[in-house]
C-alpha cells in the first residue's frame, strides 16, 4: 500500500464557518474516500494567573527600582567609587607625582565649645580617608612647617 499524507491549513474561519460541514474528498486509482469535518471553536488558552499577575507587578515596580536605583547612584557616587577601589585594589592616584592627594582647611581660630571642626579636621577624616582608602591628606596644622 502507499500512503500519502497532506496538511490543509485554512488561514482565517470565521464565525459563520463553525456552522458548515466541509467534505474532504480523496480520489486515488478507482477508490474514492469522502469525510465530513465540522468545524468547531477551540478554547483559547489564557495566561495562567500566577504568570500573569507576576508579569503585572514586575512591570510596575521595575520603573521604581530603575529611579531608585539611579538615586543611590547620585546620592552616594563618591561612597560607590571608594568602594569599587578598595574592593579592586586599584587607586588611579597613585603614581601621579602629586605629593597630596587633598587640603583639609577649616576655621582654626574659631573658638567653639564643642570643637567639632578641629576633631573632624584633625581626627576623623585622616582616619577614613589615609587608614582605610589610603589617602594623603595635607592638613595644615601637622603637614605645612613655617615659611612654608
Amino acid at each position: 500500500k502507499f500512503y500519502v499524507t497532506r496538511l490543509l491549513r485554512i488561514k482565517r474561519v470565521t464565525d459563520e464557518n463553525l456552522n458548515y460541514n466541509f467534505t474532504c474528498m480523496l480520489q486515488a486509482d478507482e477508490s474514492i474516500q469522502m469525510k465530513r469535518v465540522k468545524l468547531k471553536k477551540g478554547n483559547a488558552q489564557d495566561l495562567p494567573v500566577h504568570i500573569f499577575t507576576t508579569g503585572i507587578i514586575l512591570a510596575v515596580l521595575f520603573p521604581f527600582v530603575a529611579v531608585a536605583t539611579v538615586f543611590v547612584c547620585v546620592m552616594f557616587r563618591v561612597d560607590l567609587v571608594l568602594f569599587y577601589r578598595n574592593i579592586c585594589r586599584r587607586d588611579d592616584t597613585a603614581g601621579d607625582g602629586k605629593e597630596y592627594d587633598a587640603f583639609v582647611s577649616y576655621l582654626k581660630d574659631c573658638v567653639s565649645p564643642i570643637e567639632e571642626e578641629r576633631e573632624f579636621a584633625l581626627k576623623i577624616l585622616p582616619m577614613i580617608l589615609e587608614e582605610n582608602f589610603g589617602y594623603k591628606l595635607c592638613i595644615f596644622e601637622r603637614d605645612v612647617f613655617p615659611g612654608g
